[in-house]
């Protein structure tokens, strides 16, 4: 399906395509800093998550994405700092991207506030060769019989930012993002891909049910043109947490029921896992979606300068 989608999209855009191609992440609660990156440093010490999604198994050209991302309180500048690097592919479309963000903190009464901005660079590639067209030769030979389609593999880059807010008090935690903020364009061969302005909205209630600890939080991207949320409920008790989440809002958004759950292996070590069950048209054609993420702290406090932590989250783990 995705081999000829991206074919698609280029013939009926004429020399401009543009789309979102921000990866799916549906562990987005327990690494926060992925979609925020004011979030650096909220960890308390060095945290390091790396993740590996595979999208629709079983689908051709599926996408698939991992990421490896660090961020820590630097307590000179009065803030955090961290660094991410990620690649996505679908189909014959690749991204790599790589970026570094500070931001700056401040408490105010019985919460943190932190404003903080992220600087990338972001790569686009095509392969050629697994494109397909209508009239295309692929038997004895090989042509896309399109002046505009190469068959060969290119790339492009263009610096990416992105502006975020995080707060975190006794009762709740917000954040908000904007990320490709100037909806920057990737020239590749003449074709002009422009990356979607995305907008990012997050917030979690924590409450206490006799030993167990519960979280409910709310995801929710949009370009202004399309809106999507993730609604999930995360329950800890002891060194083990599960949940679950649903993705959509109503007939036309929902994509997908989420099962969820991770174990605390030691003081350094958490590992997280997520399936999602697919509710959309693709539902009969591939076997839903598979997330690990690994979470690696320091469990040390580096220095001294933010205020004690607040409120104890699953995500904390």
């Amino acid at each position: 399906m995705s081999k000829w989608l991206l074919s698609v999209i280029i013939m009926v855009s004429g020399l401009t395509a543009e789309a979102q191609n921000n990866a799916q992440h549906t562990l987005y609660m327990v690494d926060i800093y992925r979609h925020n990156v004011a979030y650096g440093g909220f960890d308390r010490s060095l945290s390091a998550n790396f993740n590996y999604r595979t999208q629709w198994a079983g689908l051709d050209g599926q996408p698939n994405s991992v990421y490896f991302n660090a961020h820590l309180p630097v307590y000179l500048l009065n803030g955090g700092a961290g660094f991410s690097l990620s690649t996505d592919k679908s189909g014959g479309l690749r991204i790599i991207e790589m970026q570094l963000s500070y931001n700056r903190v401040r408490s105010f009464g019985r919460g943190i506030v932190s404003f903080g901005g992220s600087l990338g660079l972001r790569q686009l590639g095509i392969d050629g060769g697994v494109i397909r067209t209508p009239d295309g030769i692929y038997q004895g030979g090989f042509s896309h019989e399109d002046p505009i389609l190469f068959i060969d593999s290119q790339a492009g880059s263009h610096l990416n930012w992105s502006l975020a807010f995080f707060t975190k008090t006794d009762f709740f935690d917000l954040g908000l993002s904007v990320r490709n903020l100037f909806a920057n364009a990737t020239d590749i061969e003449g074709i002009n891909f422009i990356s979607s302005r995305q907008i990012n909205t997050y917030g979690a209630i924590p409450f206490f049910v006799n030993d167990l600890e519960i979280q409910a939080s709310l995801y929710m991207k949009t370009n202004l043109q399309q809106w999507q949320t993730d609604m999930s409920v995360i329950v800890k008790s002891g060194n083990v947490f599960g949940g679950l989440s649903i993705r959509g809002f109503n007939e036309n958004s929902f994509d997908s029921a989420i099962f969820l759950g991770g174990v605390r292996l030691n003081e350094h070590y958490t590992l997280s896992y997520s399936y999602d069950v697919s509710l959309g048209g693709l539902s009969d054609f591939n076997q839903g979606s598979h997330e690990i993420l690994i979470n690696y702290n320091l469990n040390k406090l580096i220095g001294i300068g933010l205020p004690p932590e607040i409120i104890y989250n699953p995500r904390d783990l």
